[in-house]
């Protein structure tokens, strides 16, 4: 199924992104809202995934949830902010967000995830 191995992809590109072999300018472009897009949290029913897809899914998901809100949705690449004015607006720098990136994969377990999705 292609949202599966779009899936796969995007994963691949939070642990590249988390462990510094991609860019944050890089990561931003090619991941773009990809949790909305794909309503992996199933609040469409024209979502890519059946209900029972995405309960078997979970850890998953709850990985792309937590990169979308707590990275995508918060960081800033204009560097003309200080990170104290940065976090002043609740949004975080490139540094910032491949450490916040680096968490969730180790919380989530991004490894297990791979696996779980059928890629190692």
């Amino acid at each position: 199924m292609e949202v599966e191995a779009t899936l796969i992809e995007m994963t691949k590109l939070v642990r590249e992104f988390a462990v510094g072999a991609v860019g944050a300018k890089d990561f931003i472009e090619s991941y773009s809202s990809f949790y909305h897009y794909e309503a992996l949290d199933g609040h469409e029913a024209s979502s890519a995934l059946l209900p029972e897809q995405l309960n078997g899914l979970g850890p998953a998901i709850e990985l792309h949830r937590r990169i979308q809100e707590e990275v995508v949705n918060r960081i800033s690449l204009d560097g003309r902010f200080s990170v104290d004015v940065l976090e002043a607006a609740g949004r975080i720098d490139a540094f910032a967000a491949r450490e916040v990136a680096l968490r969730i994969c180790a919380d989530v377990g991004v490894e297990a995830v791979m696996l779980m999705i059928g890629e190692a």
